[in-house]
């Protein structure tokens, strides 16, 4: 079965950046006009597990933001998490790695619907998440906090500068043999993008963001490999797993993505259409996989 994406690619822009012969973080870090686009696109890249080596694309939280713009979802502050709780998850490393990727798909979307106060607010808030897990020099580094201030009205600058705390962060946990943690952190960004996008299209019913909703929701099982790969580095690890696992069969189980899998046919997102039931069974259970990380 081949699906037809909205945007490619599907990568963690850090990795991408290391690994494709993509921009180098000095190039990252010289701020100037060169359009989101330019930014976001680069070669596909994969994370590989340290057991079997098998790889696992996966975009980062910028990427799935921009996704998400591109389709014309609007910014509703609301549905962000509390920036000021970040002491409340420094109860376990899973906490601490699940909520610094909630707070990096908040980051991206203030970023792109040209938030800059509150992508500041954001960014601060992930650099006290990353904090706890041992990220301080990847926020410190080339007077981050400076360069963000000075630039911050500037869209394009902006975002290559938390590109570049990405790649810094990936790296880190690379060198630390922490890529559960990426993984984790992965899964707290798509799962809390998938609920900003749910509740958006829940008030506006915009079928663009509908189709990209149900493109991003296709990755359900690629999240769940990867998970897989790390479940015994953390106890919360299987009911995660678990609960990421329900959400792709709901998706699995959607009528017209049911009939395209049996019928090995091409994947048309933005044509498909699918039952106010099966969104709601969909919504419901990632709306309670977010609530568990935040609380």
């Amino acid at each position: 079965m081949t699906t037809k994406f909205l945007v490619i690619p599907l990568i963690t822009i850090s990795l991408a950046l290391v690994s494709c012969g993509g921009n180098s973080e000095s190039e990252i870090n010289n701020e100037g006009p060169s359009g989101s686009d330019s930014v976001l696109v680069a070669d596909t890249a994969s994370l590989s597990t340290d057991d079997n080596e098998v790889s696992y694309n996966l975009p980062s939280a910028l990427q799935i933001a921009y996704v998400f713009k591109k389709s014309g979802a609007a910014f509703v502050p609301s549905l962000l998490n509390d920036k000021a709780s970040t002491n409340k998850y420094n109860t376990s490393n899973y906490k601490r790695a699940v909520n610094f990727g909630i707070y990096s798909a908040d980051l991206a979307y203030c970023l792109f619907n040209k938030k800059y106060q509150e992508s500041k607010e954001y960014l601060k808030a992930c650099k006290d998440m990353g904090a706890s897990l041992g990220l301080n020099s990847a926020f410190e580094s080339d007077n981050m906090a400076q360069r963000f201030d000075k630039n911050i009205a500037n869209e394009d600058s902006v975002i290559k500068i938390v590109s570049s705390v990405q790649l810094k962060t990936d790296v880190m946990f690379e060198q630390n043999k922490q890529k559960h943690v990426t993984v984790i952190a992965f899964t707290g960004a798509w799962t809390e993008s998938m609920y900003i996008a749910l509740e958006v299209y829940a008030k506006d019913k915009n079928k663009k963001v509908l189709g990209s909703l149900l493109e991003q929701l296709l990755l359900s099982e690629t999240v769940v490999k990867a998970l897989k790969s790390h479940q015994a580095s953390e106890p919360e690890m299987p009911t995660l797993i678990s609960a990421v696992e329900n959400i792709n069969a709901q998706f699995n189980a959607i009528t017209a993505v049911k009939a395209a899998i049996e019928k090995d046919e091409e994947m048309d997102f933005n044509a498909m259409s699918i039952s106010d039931s099966e969104l709601k069974t969909i919504s419901d259970s990632v709306k309670s996989l977010r609530t568990s990380m935040i609380n």
